[in-house]
């Protein structure tokens, strides 16, 4: 290891998982059961990033979150013109309710289970992209094999 990558090394602190919160660090809880949510078709990183957002808006006390659209947008790097439409597809897959205008109420995640059952085609992306998944693995490992096998024959 050469002594610039030594002095990156000790310089990097990893996240504490026991305690994020540690030392006032911020950190803006993400359910582990929401993870599944990226296989639903309205879904993307970017959509479950801004529910970190609306997530760490959520005034408990009050029941709900107000930010902006144009806070939303400074925060997530999401368009203005877009942030409806995200707002939206988190409705649509049952992350987030609007009980009026500008009022967001970010929502417990369904467990893994009830989320394949209430959206099948959800289920059917999962198992596509995990088919995609092992092909890709299948062919890097043949393409790894050609490649040792010629280094041998020369």
């Amino acid at each position: 290891m050469t002594e610039r990558n030594q002095r990156q090394q000790t310089q990097l602190t990893p996240v504490n998982k026991t305690k994020p919160g540690e030392n006032d660090r911020k950190f803006i809880p993400f359910p582990a059961n929401a993870l599944h949510y990226i296989h639903h078709d309205r879904m993307s990183a970017s959509r479950l990033h801004l529910y970190t957002i609306l997530i760490d808006h959520y005034n408990v006390k009050e029941g709900a979150a107000w930010p902006s659209h144009e806070t939303l947008s400074v925060k997530s790097g999401i368009s203005s013109r877009s942030i409806g439409g995200h707002l939206r597809d988190l409705v649509e897959a049952g992350l987030l309710a609007i009980p009026q205008k500008g009022q967001y109420v970010p929502l417990e995640p369904l467990d893994v289970d009830a989320f394949y059952a209430k959206y099948p085609k959800a289920w059917r992306n999962y198992q596509d992209a995990l088919k995609s998944s092992e092909e890709r693995k299948e062919a890097s490992h043949e393409r790894w094999a050609e490649y040792r096998d010629k280094k041998r024959s020369t």
